[in-house]
C-alpha cells in the first residue's frame, strides 16, 4: 500500500465500496452445486482471455503494449489491456468473497454463486499470465 499512486488507492476504495452492499444485503441461494460449475467459469476466464486479446490485437488499429499489469495503473487506458483485465479479476474476486462471507455470518450457508465468482476472477488473473507467456 505505500507504493500506490493516487489510481491505486480509487480502486482500492472503490472495491471496499463495491463489497459492502454483499457483506451486509446477503442471499442464500444454495442451488446444486457440483464441482464442474466451478471449473468452467476458471476455464473459461483462463482461456478466452488470451483469444480476446489475441483477436483485438488483430483487429485493432491501436497500438497495445502486452506487458505485466500494475495495480497503479489506469484501468481505462487503451495502450494497455491487460490492466482493465486485472481489475476486472479483483473485481470478481471481491465481490465473490464478500458474497460468501456474508452469506456465512448471516445465513450460515455456502454462497455458491460467489464461488463463482471467485473462479471466475481467478481465471481472469490466470488469463493474464497465460497471455503474458503466450505473446512473449
Amino acid at each position: 500500500m505505500r507504493n500506490w499512486n493516487k489510481t491505486g488507492k480509487i480502486k482500492a476504495v472503490i472495491l471496499v465500496i463495491i463489497c459492502i452492499p454483499n457483506l451486509l444485503i446477503s442471499t442464500p441461494i444454495v442451488p446444486n452445486f457440483s464441482v464442474i460449475q466451478s471449473l468452467i467459469p476458471l476455464l473459461f476466464g483462463s482461456f478466452a482471455l488470451p483469444l480476446i486479446i489475441k483477436v483485438n490485437s488483430s483487429i485493432s488499429s491501436i497500438s497495445q503494449t502486452l506487458e505485466n499489469p500494475n495495480w497503479n495503473d489506469n484501468p481505462l487506458t487503451f495502450k494497455r489491456p491487460l490492466t482493465f483485465y486485472q481489475f476486472g479479476g479483483w473485481f470478481m474476486i471481491t465481490i465473490g468473497t464478500s458474497m460468501i462471507i456474508g452469506t456465512a455470518f448471516r445465513f450460515q450457508v455456502f454462497q455458491t454463486f460467489g464461488f463463482t465468482a471467485v473462479m471466475f476472477g481467478t481465471g481472469i488473473l490466470v488469463g493474464i499470465k497465460l497471455t503474458l507467456k503466450w505473446f512473449k
